[in-house]
């Protein structure tokens, strides 16, 4: 069970399709954001509509891809930035 009700999926980032779907629910996302701003200036919403944005969390070898980088080899403990990932776990927030 994930930990985070934001979590959308897994996807490998050598494989061309999955990478492809992320930019496709990319712009679904910018798509949703663009609507909900014009149904706010069109029915004056007491309030506002929802964002939304997309992140990428990389998720591979860690410990390598610091020192390779000439970084402190816990460098990456807490992030690992998206070129050196081989998954990335995609989440969507509100903002």
């Amino acid at each position: 069970m994930r930990h985070s009700n934001n979590y959308i999926t897994t996807a490998h980032t050598e494989c061309a399709s999955e990478m492809l779907e992320i930019e496709a629910f990319r712009k679904v996302v910018k798509t949703i954001n663009k609507e909900n701003k014009f149904l706010e200036g069109r029915y004056s919403y007491p309030g506002t509509l929802p964002r939304y944005y997309v992140k990428l969390q990389g998720r591979g070898a860690r410990t390598v891809n610091a020192v390779n980088d000439g970084k402190h080899p816990r460098k990456y403990d807490q992030f690992l930035p998206l070129r050196h990932a081989e998954k990335v776990d995609v989440y969507v927030y509100t903002r």
